[in-house]
This record gives structure tokens, sequence and C-alpha cells, in this order.
């Protein structure tokens, strides 16, 4: 497996959420894994922060992997990206594109969902 955090951050939440799943909604060979897409982006639109989201991608080399493998690694990379939180502090979109070589692409607001906090990441 592979994993790169993107550089971006800054800008509204359409910019990711359209790349992950198309403008309309409807890329080819995208589907969301977890998360809700619409939600993702209304919470990136409502931060104040420089950087109001972190992007990134695991690359997989195995052409396919099981749900409960791929749940399994969403939670441990979010237990490592946002240690200390409850999946109900944070929202995470994740988005599977089978056209790039297997990749699970994820999206989160840099602020917590309660407190409107910036959580704490290992980057």
């Amino acid at each position: 497996m592979i994993v790169k955090i993107h550089s971006r951050g800054a800008g509204s939440g359409s910019g990711p959420v359209d790349y992950l799943l198309g403008k309309d909604r409807q890329r080819e060979q995208a589907s969301v894994l977890r998360g809700n897409p619409e939600y993702v982006r209304e919470l990136i639109d409502g931060c104040d922060f420089a950087r109001a989201y972190t992007s990134g991608v695991l690359s997989f080399q195995e052409p396919d992997i099981a749900d409960a493998e791929k749940s399994r690694l969403m939670d441990e990379w979010e237990h490592t990206l946002l240690p200390g939180l409850d999946r109900d502090q944070y929202a995470c979109l994740w988005v599977e594109h089978r056209d790039k070589e297997r990749r699970a692409e994820f999206c989160y607001p840099e602020h917590r969902i309660a407190e409107r906090q910036t959580p704490t990441t290992l980057l």
C-alpha cells in the first residue's frame, strides 16, 4: 500500500468533492466507500482556516480487496491520522477510484464537528 497526502487544502468544498465524484456526482468507476459528500462539502465551506481540508490517497497493488479489509484499512488510517477522536467528532469522505489503479481517496474537513476545532493530525 502506498499513502500520499495531497498538498491541496484551500478553497471551497466543491473542489475536492467534485474531483472525487464528478460535478454531477456521476464519475465513472468512482463509488463512495464511507461518508456523505454533501455534508463534507458543507463542513469544508464553513471552515475559516487557511487549510480547510486534508485529502490524500491509499493505493493498492492487489486488484481486489474485500469490503471488510477496505473498512479495516479506512478505520486504521483514520485512527492514525486523527488520534484520540471518536468517529462522531470528524467527517471523512472515502471514495474508491477503480480507474486509477485501485485507489481509495479520502478528504476530511480540518475541524471537529462538535466543537468546530482543528483536529490534531499526525502529518
